[in-house]
């Protein structure tokens, strides 16, 4: 593998019972994907089992679990999905990169769905309680079944940037299928509240149970925590602005 692209270095090799999922977390908007993911690696039973590489496109920045320095971007997973996860932004350059990695990886695996979660920043999210969730699909068949599950609305038209448009792309040029969830968030304030409720979602789209509910109470514990973060990512959301509506379903 070029060495300025991703490279992997695996513990083991999971075995992952069907159908399967890779469940994509990476931060931008409201951190509502990052903040998804890294409950369910604490909460829903995910090992981790992987760290990911580059020169290039991950900052100089390590994780440090345990005194123990690792990548910032890890691969776990559980009996029958595998979660990407990202302990700091990364930059906009690494997107169309990170897509062809992705849908490479999960190829590897045999993996049945690829399942990204996002923000969309509305303006008056302090006056919404539970924030509506929306999906973007990378085929007319995923679409189909996702009306059906009736599970979120349809992104209707707009257009969504950044991490996830490429992996959109990459998955419908290579038959992978692949949806994104697009949950209304703050822009540049954690969200875990917008968290939950993709959370919800996939859990009831996978068949799992897990309880959100500490989530909620510890959410304003979690914004203090990832603050940093935030910062962070916020320096990268110029450029790519996430998500935009044109109209909602």
């Amino acid at each position: 593998m070029n060495k300025l692209s991703f490279e992997i270095r695996e513990s083991y090799i999971p075995q992952l019972a069907k159908p399967s999922y890779m469940i994509i977390g990476l931060p931008d908007a409201g951190l509502v994907g990052e903040i998804a993911t890294e409950f369910l690696i604490e909460k829903g039973g995910f090992n981790e089992y992987g760290e990911i590489f580059s020169k290039k496109y991950i900052p100089p920045v390590m994780h440090v679990t345990n005194g123990i320095a690792k990548s910032p971007l890890r691969v776990y997973h559980n009996t029958n999905a595998i979660i990407l996860h990202a302990w700091t932004a990364l930059p906009a350059s690494s997107a169309y990169p990170l897509a062809d990695f992705v849908i490479d990886y999960a190829k590897k695996y045999g993996i049945d769905t690829i399942i990204s979660i996002t923000g969309v920043p509305i303006p008056n999210r302090l006056d919404i309680e539970k924030p509506a969730a929306y999906w973007i699909a990378s085929e007319e068949a995923l679409s189909e079944e996702l009306s059906k599950a009736n599970l979120m609305q349809k992104f209707d038209d707009g257009y969504i940037a950044g991490p996830y448009a490429p992996i959109l792309l990459e998955a419908s040029r290579n038959n992978v299928r692949n949806f994104v969830i697009v949950v209304e968030s703050f822009l540049d304030i954690p969200d875990p509240e917008a968290s939950a409720v993709a959370l919800d979602i996939i859990s009831k789209y996978i068949g799992f149970s897990i309880d959100v509910s500490s989530l909620l109470k510890e959410a304003e514990e979690i914004r203090a925590k990832i603050k940093g973060l935030m910062e962070q990512t916020k320096k990268e959301l110029p450029s790519y602005s996430s998500v935009k509506p044109m109209s909602y379903a």
